[in-house]
């Protein structure tokens, strides 16, 4: 197994898991990121992932359904080329950020509810919550966020241009 197939392969794990997709989808996704700009053939992708036609229309079909991928086709070529939507990075941030401000807002009301329960209790109290570690999750999200957003911007605006 050559360098890009083994990168193919472990990506697609990543991929399989972070995205909650099929195993043969999630390598078509890492084949893609792969390619780049240039595209695959729908043929090639049968070839070098060993599976059939109809599978791969399948996973085709569902990731460009799913708006993970797109295809562009070449002048006086009648092959489609598949290449990740342009927005496929966009929408991912967007999803994480969901996620990230979900796990903010529960942790603030955890940390609020914990700072309740402080208040009633004595200075010296074996009960009482430390509250360093929400804080400092709390801090990270705010951060993460603030660079994701920035990040995202900055695609956006790339994508806008091209």
């Amino acid at each position: 197994m050559n360098r890009k197939e083994k990168l193919v392969e472990r990506l697609g794990v990543h991929l399989e898991t972070k995205e909650q997709i099929a195993p043969l989808a999630a390598r078509i996704l890492a084949k893609l990121i792969l390619i780049g700009k240039k595209g695959i053939t729908f043929e090639e992708l049968v070839c070098d992932l060993g599976a059939s036609k109809s599978t791969i229309s399948s996973h085709l079909t569902n990731l460009q359904a799913t708006q993970r991928i797109t295809y562009f086709t070449k002048p006086g070529d009648r092959k489609k080329y598949f290449i990740l939507s342009p927005d496929a990075m966009i929408n991912s941030m967007t999803e994480m950020l969901k996620t990230w401000e979900i796990e903010s807002q529960l942790h603030r009301e955890v940390m609020e509810y914990k700072e309740e329960i402080n208040e009633s209790l004595p200075e010296d109290s074996e009960e009482r919550f430390d509250l360093e570690f929400h804080t400092q999750y709390l801090e990270f999200l705010d951060r993460a966020t603030s660079a994701v957003k920035k990040l995202q911007k900055t695609l956006a605006e790339k994508h806008t241009n091209d």
